[in-house]
């Protein structure tokens, strides 16, 4: 188990490591979350779509996934970070806006909630 106080927690590692903190409410989480320098994406796992995205509101991440791990997507929205983790968004179109900062949630339903046609 990895406390808040070890370098582990805080440092971006590439390599097959998963620091896992354990946090004893959402706001601990959330403050958790915040107090990092890195800020690329982050998860959140629950059944309850309203607290995750409230708790997706509060992360200051380029992009929260919702029920999944995390991933890139530029073909369905722009590869982003916050802080130390990135400068701008990934595709022509977004370089636009490359003077705002853009955050994206994704909701991973169990079902479909609307049909395509």
């Amino acid at each position: 188990h990895v406390r808040p106080d070890m370098r582990l927690a805080w440092e971006e590692q590439f390599g097959p490591v998963l620091p896992v903190v354990r946090i004893v409410s959402v706001e601990e989480g959330i403050n958790h979350c915040n107090a990092n320098n890195l800020a690329l994406q982050g998860c959140i796992f629950t059944t309850d779509i309203d607290k995750a995205i409230m708790i997706s509101d509060a992360m200051e991440a380029g992009t929260v996934q919702i029920n999944s791990a995390p991933a890139r997507g530029p073909d369905h929205f722009p590869f982003q970070g916050m802080r130390d983790s990135g400068i701008g968004s990934q595709g022509i179109s977004n370089s636009i806006n490359m003077m705002t900062k853009v955050k994206s949630t994704v909701i991973n339903l169990p079902s479909p909630s609307y049909t395509m046609g």
